[in-house]
């Protein structure tokens, strides 16, 4: 062996290159390395060690530092190993219980209370998990219990504190109790993993070719991404108005955004639902508690209260809301909202100002769309990026640089500048159609007094409704309701419009005027007629006979 071979020996190559000789010379050919590491976990999954190592993994004990098995420290800057102390045990234990009425929870099981004899148990075992090298015997947990659950006079963050019974929200702050007056109050907001990666550089590449893919434009791609990065940005604070994203076609990659968006601000924060009717129904507490609500497959029926308690929490700080068990009660919530719906949303109100409907249109549609190979590789390509933590730190940090467009308002939606094509569709959809073709009946014919007695008849023309209903309709075309009398009869209730001035028995327009009897005669009479519905002429006779079947409501 030359001293040049000599100087770069490895025994690692050794090795590797004595077992490839090996195999070579008892299976009479090369193997790969993939096909020598397969056959060497083969070998090891036979062992009575793996076999034991695969069941702790299947109960979860995957991190427990079980007696005689090497374990990982922390380092400090200079590398030398991190030695927990008492305090830092206990600053730990006190911060992952709370009690309340001689029973003990873990902030992540409050459903779940705990005795003292099973809490020591509990105590224990986090312990070994959470600090592997902290020496902890029967001593040492009986100090550490007495000093967690009889300690009255420690300070806060020595002691397992009492719980107030509340859970809330507040998002961006890391800590799991907030203080109230001796009592502690649960913060269910939990800081997702990516964040602790400081040291990512922002990245938003793939996430902005599959928005460019999946957006018709440029211009609903920024709102979107200002809103987002918004809402990142001031995790404490909630818009006042949400994402709504519409395909009539499956397969259009609405799915695959929230996923990522979900991810952003923490699975633990964020609340899937299929439907509205979780969010606004009873024991929604625990849905509004979380930062981010993406709701699926949104279906509401037209002039339903659903949409109207929706807009509500979407635009609303503060709200009464109620959990299994417990009372009811007023609470403060930072929800931010994704909707996805593949039916155009056409119950929403003209000018609604709560929705930015971005229509996700585009070739790459499930079931023939023209680019559907191309689609599905780049959702394939964003879903692996975004299963990296690396990859979703750098996509936060990239967000959080963001700056926002000028017009970008969280708080109130600019529909006259940012409105998209398919909210202009939607608004021009929108009126009530029986209301439209009654206006356009009224417009038509002239009309401007109307008795209640024929009011229905004219609405039920053009849709069968509750009789109750015409007075809504009339009132949203500005018309008004009172009792007037005419042709010597007793006042009667009569819908009619401001224009016409009803006073004394006659008709006031800025261009004409005219007896109310009169224009009930020329003018409803004929409408009426053509609707085929005919009336009783309207008598000047001041002694004409007396109607008896008015109904005023």
């Amino acid at each position: 062996m030359s001293n040049d071979r000599d100087k770069d020996f490895s025994l690692i190559d050794f090795d590797d290159e004595l077992i490839k000789a090996a195999v070579k010379e008892t299976l009479g050919r090369d193997l790969s390395d993939d096909e020598i590491e397969s056959a060497a976990l083969d070998q090891a999954s036979a062992s009575q060690s793996f076999m034991e190592m695969e069941r702790r993994q299947a109960q979860g004990l995957w991190n427990y530092p079980f007696e005689g098995e090497e374990v990982f420290v922390a380092l400090d800057k200079e590398g030398n190993e991190v030695v927990p102390t008492d305090i830092d045990a206990l600053k730990f234990l006190s911060a992952s219980f709370v009690r309340r009425e001689m029973a003990y929870f873990e902030i992540d099981k409050l459903e779940k209370p705990i005795t003292r004899a099973d809490l020591a148990i509990v105590v224990f075992a986090k312990i070994r998990s959470h600090f592997p090298t902290y020496e902890i015997g029967r001593e040492k947990l009986k100090s550490l219990m007495d000093a967690l659950t009889n300690n009255a006079t420690a300070e806060p963050g020595l002691t397992i504190p009492v719980w107030n019974g509340r859970t809330v929200s507040d998002p961006g702050n890391p800590e799991p109790l907030r203080f109230d007056g001796g009592l502690y109050a649960v913060n269910e907001w939990k800081t997702p993993p990516y964040r602790r990666l400081v040291a990512a550089e922002p990245d938003l590449d793939i996430f902005d070719q599959f928005l460019s893919f999946i957006f018709k434009n440029e211009s609903e791609k920024d709102v979107f991404l200002d809103w987002l990065s918004w809402c990142l940005q001031n995790e404490a604070d909630k818009p006042s108005w949400a994402i709504f994203l519409f395909s009539e076609r499956h397969g259009t990659g609405k799915s695959t955004l929230a996923a990522i968006v979900k991810k952003l601000f923490g699975e633990a924060n964020s609340s899937e639902q299929q439907g509205i009717k979780p969010i606004i129904s009873r024991f929604n507490k625990p849905i509004l508690l979380k930062k981010l609500i993406y709701a699926e497959e949104v279906k509401v029926a037209q002039n339903s209260d659903d949409g109207n308690k929706l807009k509500t929490l979407i635009s609303e700080r503060q709200t009464m809301a109620e959990s299994k068990g417990k009372d009811i009660e007023p609470i403060d919530h930072r929800c931010c909202f994704i909707l996805t719906t593949n039916h155009k949303p056409i119950w929403l109100e003209p000018g609604d100002r709560r929705f930015y409907i971005i229509h996700v249109d585009h070739e790459g549609y499930a079931a023939g769309g023209s680019q559907y190979t191309t689609f599905v590789d780049l959702v394939k390509k964003t879903q692996e990026t975004y299963q990296s933590q690396h990859a979703l730190a750098g996509l936060y940090k990239a967000l959080m640089q963001r700056k926002q467009s000028p017009i970008f308002n969280p708080y109130s939606l600019n529909i006259n500048e940012m409105a998209t094509d398919v909210m202009k569709e939607i608004n021009a959809l929108s009126p009530d159609i029986v209301e439209e073709m009654l206006e356009e009946f009224l417009v038509e014919h002239k009309l401007l007094f109307i008795p209640v007695r024929y009011v229905n008849k004219i609405v039920e023309y053009f849709a069968h409704r509750n009789p109750n209903a015409s007075k809504y309709s009339f009132d949203r075309l500005g018309w008004k309701k009172k009792k007037f009398a005419w042709g010597g009869k007793r006042s009667a209730w009569a819908f009619y419009h401001p224009d016409a001035n009803p006073e004394r028995g006659m008709l006031t327009t800025s261009h004409y005027q005219e007896p109310i009897e009169r224009h009930i005669n020329d003018v409803l009479a004929p409408a009426l007629a053509e609707i085929g519905f005919g009336i009783s002429y309207e008598q000047l006779n001041r002694s004409a006979p007396k109607a008896d079947d008015d109904v005023p409501f």
